[in-house]
């Protein structure tokens, strides 16, 4: 329990340090309903945005597991129920995208 607030402790401060964020929805395929709950992400930028100070855009876009623009976004926001599959192409392109962003937060 300790480790996941202090995960989230760090999240909160990151991105209420800095200027607009943004967060995109990632699309995967696999039939997970990648696009379920469509009012979960806006509830919780408006919170942020209205309690913490943070400047997160309250549209966020989607973006596909396999594209170059998710490394555009700091943060992604994977949700759904059911199975996800990555071709290799996306596991290798959602890998790197996790390491910049552990090397990025050094």
């Amino acid at each position: 329990m300790k480790k996941l607030l202090v995960i989230l402790l760090v999240f909160v401060v990151t991105i209420a340090s800095t200027s607009a964020q943004e967060i995109a929805i990632l699309k995967y395929q696999g039939g997970g309903d990648w696009y379920a709950n469509p009012t979960a992400l806006p509830n919780l930028i408006n919170f942020c945005n209205s309690n913490i100070g943070t400047k997160l855009t309250t549209k966020p876009e989607t973006v596909e597991v396999g594209s170059n623009s998710i490394f555009q976004y700091p943060f992604l926001h994977m949700t759904g129920h059911g199975n996800v599959v990555f071709s290799s192409e996306e596991k290798e392109n959602l890998r790197n995208y996790l390491l910049s962003r552990r090397l990025s937060a050094h």
